[in-house]
């Protein structure tokens, strides 16, 4: 696997001189974002630059800006099939002197999040962050089947899934493990021994 240039920046100098960074990769090349997908297909764009902000009542305050776009496979949760989800984000960082300031001002901050400032600031690691949450929660298939629907033979495979979203005949003759977790319960409260 292709090792990723990782730029590290000194956030301070980056966001006075209005610098920008920007790569397109492989979402291959970040580990954990690797971990959430099905394959290493797909491309990752992402663009930084600083921002210096003058306040009314004197002095500056710094920003970073990320534009993120992405296209990866993941799972989907109803066929467990490979699914391409594309994402296109862009979110505002103030800068922070320390991690303390940051945790509290982030939480006051509506229109922007805070992350502290560094020397060494690692931009991938940035990137990857906001790339595993710009995933979606419970990506599905438009219109999917359960995985026993599309192997089913006669006129419910053919159908595919009921227009309802409720499962074929075979799926309902299946023991429902939430009604075995009730009947336990009740026998419990009646006082039953259940070996």
């Amino acid at each position: 696997m292709k090792e990723p240039v990782r730029p590290w920046i000194d956030t301070g100098e980056f966001a006075r001189r209005g610098s920008s960074l920007s790569a397109s990769q492989s979402p291959g090349e970040f580990a954990r974002l690797r971990e959430l997908l099905t394959s290493d297909e797909g491309e990752i764009s992402w663009s930084l630059t600083g921002e210096r902000r003058a306040r009314p009542e004197g002095g500056a305050e710094l920003f970073m800006r990320l534009r993120l776009r992405g296209e990866v496979s993941v799972e989907c949760i109803r066929c467990l099939q490979p699914l391409r989800v594309r994402f296109d984000d862009e979110r505002l960082f103030r800068l922070a002197l320390t991690e303390l300031q940051a945790e509290r001002e982030d939480a006051q901050a509506d229109d922007y999040d805070v992350l502290a400032g560094s020397p060494r600031f690692d931009v991938i690691e940035l990137v990857e962050d906001e790339a595993i949450m710009a995933l979606p929660i419970a990506p599905r298939h438009d219109g999917c089947s359960l995985p026993q629907q599309r192997a089913t033979r006669g006129s419910a495979s053919a159908q595919g899934p009921k227009a309802d979203g409720g499962a074929d005949e075979e799926e309902d003759s299946r023991p429902n493990p939430f009604a075995a977790l009730a009947g336990l319960r009740r026998r419990r409260n009646d006082g039953l021994d259940e070996t």
